[in-house]
């Protein structure tokens, strides 16, 4: 059985939120490992919710709290595409200056007619 399985299975019996320094010093882990980081899952991304509480198994969470959750990360999401977004729009508009008074647009170093 992975560590994984023991703090899923540990979240399960507690019931209620758990907080990260108890399952650091419970399962000798570091806290930054409970929780993704870039594209790789935290230890309890695929079975629980995080909060200022702490962490709760989502079989135990109630509704209220699941969709407190799922909202947060919805409108996290949604400011990271409109951030994208953005910036993409902006580095559309980059150009790059040649020696010549020609200019090109940076990313398909096509020509710029002014």
């Amino acid at each position: 059985m992975e560590i994984r399985d023991h703090i899923e299975t540990y979240l399960l019996e507690k019931k209620g939120w758990v907080k990260s320094a108890e399952l650091v010093a419970r399962f000798d882990v570091k806290d930054r490992a409970l929780r993704a980081v870039g594209d790789s899952p935290g230890l309890c991304s695929t079975f629980a919710i995080s909060g200022d509480q702490g962490f709760k198994h989502i079989a135990n969470a109630t509704t209220r709290e699941w969709l407190r959750f799922k909202h947060r990360m919805i409108k996290h999401a949604i400011a990271e595409f409109t951030r994208l977004r953005k910036l993409s729009d902006r580095r559309a508009n980059v150009t790059k200056h040649q020696k010549s008074t020609f200019q090109y647009e940076q990313d398909t170093g096509q020509g710029i007619l002014l």
